[in-house]
């Protein structure tokens, strides 16, 4: 019973994970945000959360600028089945300037077909007159695993 006790106050006297705050918590709030808008083709909310010259990095055609977003959100044939964000990690890059990296699962769903997608983000923002915009998201897709063969005896 002692030790029961005596782990138990250990893990209590441990500090607790602390939640993110100021500009930490409202960048991760907003990147939230962007993925259900993504999810929703809210073109609306990307003509306003993306900068003027905005950079995405996506696929094997290297950057491309906000029209090519806006377009993608506008037009994308699949839809977003589901997704989930989470492992996020920020570092403020100065007094108006944020990045956040984080893992990302979404699953697009074309007819009966169901593509996942798993990947690591990199999405950095930059305030000006007061409101934060994406200057650049890039994702890179982590491939399946591809199963092992068994070992030859």
């Amino acid at each position: 019973m002692g030790l029961v006790l005596a782990l138990l106050l250990s893990f209590a006297s441990q500090p607790a994970l602390a939640k993110p705050s100021g500009v930490e918590a409202e960048l991760i709030a907003l990147e939230r945000h962007s993925w259900a808008a993504w999810q929703g083709k809210d073109v609306a909310f990307w003509e306003r959360h993306l900068s003027a010259d905005h950079i995405e990095l996506d696929g094997p055609n290297g950057p491309q600028g906000r029209d090519y977003v806006l377009q993608g959100v506008a037009n994308r044939p699949c839809a977003i089945g589901h997704y989930r964000l989470g492992e996020f990690q920020f570092r403020r890059l100065g007094a108006d300037a944020g990045m956040l990296v984080y893992r990302a699962e979404q699953e697009f769903v074309c007819g009966d077909k169901r593509t996942p997608n798993v990947g690591w983000v990199t999405s950095v923002y930059r305030r000006s007159k007061g409101r934060w915009t994406n200057i650049l998201f890039e994702h890179l897709v982590v491939p399946p695993r591809k199963p092992t063969a068994p070992a030859k005896p």
